[in-house]
């Protein structure tokens, strides 16, 4: 019975034993591949610290970038491609166009970026950056990933994705998002209306009335009303309106939308809770707090953050995270059926 155990442990060991001689790195097999293409592509580049290779460098003259922690947020131009060329993403309008990818319900211009939930190898190149700068670098898909570690071999050890080129350009470092939206507001409406900044109507939002009403009567509670709007953001572009001529203008004309008025379910005791159409939904906050300001027929012009919008995440291809919004709205007779 001695020798029976003695075996079995010793068989035990022997299996973990062979276990171990038989595992094979994650990411051995990609490893090989893309070693085998840099060596052919690229045999001159070295490496960064963690396996990523600058393809071309322009310097930038602003300030450094340093880490996350220095500025949180940048604000880039961004292009990313696989190995062979394909474009996969870019915000670059002329990129599009170029590839045969350009939309035109979709906006194309500098986009706000959380650094910490960048990939590891565009943060490590961004920590080297400055403002102005424009930087095209090879990134091999263990480190397209939004996970941290320390060095190349826990990367190499844990994470699987697909190699990359990554051509990035920053026009922007932010410190502070909030503040940058709210000066960015502030700027817009000193340039744009006869108003100081210091005249917003709550906090990271501003309204001007831009045609009068036909009474000076609040709107009833628990009714419906019409309106005709268009959204903006703060450069101009349109990504949403009611107006058929307006979507044909800004190329957002599409023959399966219905234009002209919307119905909105109006609450005069909490906009809150202020609906479009049929559904129950909510609107975004600084859209449903314009139309509390308003009266019968009058015309007027909600500006706000984000923080009142879409937030970080924005919305679709149209509205990048951290987005201001402006819409220009008018309360209307309901439609003729």
């Amino acid at each position: 019975m001695k020798r029976l155990l003695i075996y079995l442990a010793f068989a035990g060991l022997l299996t973990c034993s062979c276990a171990k001689k038989i595992e094979t790195p994650v990411n051995e097999s990609a490893k090989l591949f893309f070693d085998s293409w840099m060596h052919v592509h690229y045999p001159d580049l070295e490496p960064t610290a963690l396996g990523a290779y600058v393809l071309e460098d322009i310097p930038g003259t602003g300030d450094d970038l340093g880490t996350a922690e220095d500025y949180p947020y940048v604000r880039v131009y961004s292009t990313r491609s696989n190995l062979d060329g394909t474009v996969v993403s870019t915000n670059r309008k002329s990129m599009a166009q170029q590839v045969g990818d350009y939309d035109s319900t979709y906006y194309y211009g500098p986009e706000v970026m959380l650094r910490a939930s960048a990939y590891a190898g565009i943060e490590e190149a961004l920590e080297t950056m400055k403002v102005g700068g424009r930087r095209k670098i090879i990134v091999p898909g263990w480190l397209m990933t939004y996970s941290r570690y320390s060095t190349a071999e826990e990367y190499l050890a844990n994470v699987t994705g697909t190699n990359s080129i990554c051509d990035i350009e920053v026009v922007e470092a932010i410190s502070d998002i909030e503040d940058w939206e709210i000066d960015s507001l502030g700027d817009y409406i000193e340039r744009t209306y006869p108003i100081s900044r210091k005249d917003s109507v709550k906090f990271g939002c501003y309204y001007r009335q831009t045609g009068q009403p036909s009474s000076l009567e609040s709107l009833p509670n628990d009714t419906t009303i019409y309106i005709n709007y268009t959204g903006r953001l703060l450069d101009g572009r349109v990504f949403d309106t009611t107006i058929r001529d307006t979507a044909r203008r800004y190329g957002l004309f599409s023959s399966s939308t219905e234009y002209g008025p919307v119905s909105i379910q109006y609450n005069a005791d909490d906009y809150s809770k202020i609906t479009m159409g049929d559904s129950e939904s909510t609107l975004i906050d600084g859209f449903s707090y314009t139309i509390s300001r308003m009266k019968s027929h009058e015309k007027g012009v909600g500006i706000f953050y984000s923080g009142l919008g879409y937030g970080s995440s924005g919305s679709g291809n149209a509205i990048p995270g951290y987005s201001p919004l402006i819409f220009e709205i008018e309360i209307v007779d309901k439609p003729e059926d």
